[in-house]
């Protein structure tokens, strides 16, 4: 029993793992999209994303056969809904891949190629982050764990920056609304897959600590 325990939790982690791949995938598609002003590339985003929607159905199902038939306990318990969140997070952040290149797809479609600002600096942060608390969740690295929630400030503070620098194009010529609305919806979809990079990696330090990350003092 406790062999066949083993095995299927080895084959939850290896799911999990090929999620969190293919969520990455789907980011670096959609900002490829963006950066390289290429709507095609937007196809391999979707694709992906489609992907990792069928993984959260197979693992969620996984998940619960597993707690069904193993009843964990203690540290094995924890591990068990800390990947359950962690699935919830990855779809997420799939689905905020799409959201990116649905706009980008937009930005193609102009004359000229809008300004990106900061999103280019963004989109390598919130890539950052996303992998930095897979790792950390996949190895118990807390200490890498609290590194990646702490980057959350500086992405939201970029965000900011970003609505700042886009309403004062907005000012200086009107035509650049509909422009200025896809930029902020990107900036908005990176921000928010920073926040859910930020809640894997909370999980990775509930998982080593049995502690709540965000009720810690800083």
């Amino acid at each position: 029993m406790e062999r066949h325990f083993e095995k299927n939790l080895e084959e939850l982690k290896a799911g999990l793992k090929a999620m969190a791949e293919r969520a990455v995938d789907a980011l670096d598609a959609a900002v490829r999209t963006l950066v390289e002003a290429d709507a095609s590339l937007a196809e391999a985003a979707f694709a992906r994303e489609k992907e990792v929607d069928a993984d959260e159905i197979r693992l969620e199902s996984m998940i619960i056969d597993f707690i069904a038939l193993h009843q964990p306990v203690a540290g094995d318990l924890r591990l068990v809904f800390a990947m359950q969140d962690a699935v919830v997070d990855l779809e997420r952040i799939g689905d905020h891949a799409t959201n990116i290149a649905q706009s980008a797809v937009t930005l193609c479609r102009l004359r000229q190629s809008p300004d990106l600002l900061r999103l280019p600096e963004m989109a390598e942060l919130a890539r950052r982050m996303l992998q930095d608390s897979v790792r950390s969740f996949a190895h118990r690295d807390a200490d890498l764990a609290r590194r990646t929630i702490a980057l959350d400030d500086k992405l939201d503070e970029m965000n900011r920056d970003m609505a700042r620098l886009i309403i004062q194009a907005v000012k200086e010529d009107r035509e650049l609304i509909e422009t200025g609305l896809d930029l902020i919806r990107i900036s908005k979809n990176l921000e928010r897959v920073g926040d859910l990079s930020a809640n894997i990696a909370e999980d990775a330090v509930f998982l080593v600590e049995a502690k709540i990350a965000r009720h810690q003092e800083e």
